[in-house]
């Protein structure tokens, strides 16, 4: 078997988010289907305020949900991922991914990403039935 200070391997196949590789000041992640990205849950956003955050689909559908705030308004994005593209969110955009049952996306991130340096927000009803009039899955 080849060493770990050759060649580091990760894999995740649970219905979750769960990092399974660190490298440096880098994170890369497996998304499945989980409630919190069901196609029924688009009410929350979250953005990152110290990295950006790649998205890479590679089985399955998935909505990549965008949400543009100018002058107070708030303006929802829904992109219809394609495979094997990687997507990437800037820094301090307010975004959610929504699943379909069969989907797997690898996730890209500075490592020390997490709750206190991110922020969350729960979308009122007007801007929640714009985006689920968009999402395709």
């Amino acid at each position: 078997m080849i060493s770990q200070d050759l060649l580091e391997t990760g894999s995740s196949f649970e219905q979750l988010f769960k990092p399974v590789l660190k490298t440096g000041e880098w994170q890369i992640a497996v998304l499945r289907q989980c409630a919190k990205v069901h196609p029924e849950n688009i009410g929350q956003v979250e953005r990152h305020n110290n990295t950006d955050e790649v998205f890479i689909l590679t089985t399955g559908e998935a909505n990549l949900i965008i949400l543009d705030e100018k002058e107070g308004e708030k303006i929802p994005f829904v992109v219809l991922m394609d495979l094997n593209v990687a997507y990437n969110v800037k820094k301090s955009v307010w975004h959610h991914i929504v699943l379909s049952a069969d989907a797997h996306v690898f996730i890209f991130e500075k490592a020390d990403t997490s709750k206190e340096n991110s922020d969350y927000k729960i979308l009122d009803a007007e801007v929640q039935d714009k985006i689920r009039e968009m999402v395709k899955i």
